[in-house]
């Protein structure tokens, strides 16, 4: 349900969409023809997710080489266009390298970091939000950083985020265990770390 609720409001906002783009009589073949492939990339994602999700406590998945770009590029492509609705800017930028491990857990891992970022965006009321993606290389390690400009994690809960069932959303908004699985994937599954930090 987590990570299938940005593709469900992206498929909405795009339906939502094609009566005013009617009226606006903006609709052509090559219209309809992006239409479709864009929304079929997005159902697409969602049943990638029902896979990735039952797979996801399978000892026998079969890693591979993938580049990061590549990597954070797909699953933001899906959220940029409701980003772009709420005035919050995306930047990705840095050094390509290339991972070998999951390449599809790690984008979970990236949608919902990112997710993260844009809730805490819009519950802080920032008028012109800001999450960048910046991946680098350092020595024989490579490293991406994800940070937005909605003010920080209070010094008092910021060593609990990763605990499961446990939030910072109200009621019904979050479910704790996001950044749970982001842990477990990065470091038990990628032989990674993942840590959070104010700057």
């Amino acid at each position: 349900a987590h990570q299938w609720r940005q593709p469900l409001n992206a498929l909405a906002m795009k339906t939502q969409f094609i009566e005013d783009d009617f009226e606006d009589g903006l609709i052509d073949e090559g219209y309809v023809k992006e239409f479709s492939t864009e929304n079929m990339k997005l159902i697409s994602f969602m049943s990638k997710t029902i896979d990735d999700f039952r797979d996801f406590f399978r000892s026998d998945k079969r890693k591979e080489d993938f580049k990061i770009h590549e990597c954070i590029d797909k699953p933001l492509n899906i959220l940029r266009p409701i980003l772009k609705e709420l005035n919050i800017t995306l930047n990705v930028s840095g050094d390509d390298f290339v991972l070998n491990g999951l390449q599809s857990e790690l984008q979970q891992v990236i949608l919902n970091i990112v997710n993260n970022a844009r809730d805490a965006l819009i519950e802080n009321k920032i008028n012109e939000g800001l999450i960048e993606v910046v991946s680098e290389i350092k020595g024989d390690s490579g490293i991406v950083i994800i940070k937005d400009n909605a003010g920080g994690i209070p010094d008092d809960i910021i060593h609990r985020v990763f605990e499961p069932y446990y939030t910072t959303k109200e009621q019904g908004k979050g479910t704790g265990i996001g950044l749970y699985m982001s842990k477990m994937i990065i470091e038990e599954h990628m032989n990674g770390k993942l840590s959070v930090i104010n700057v």
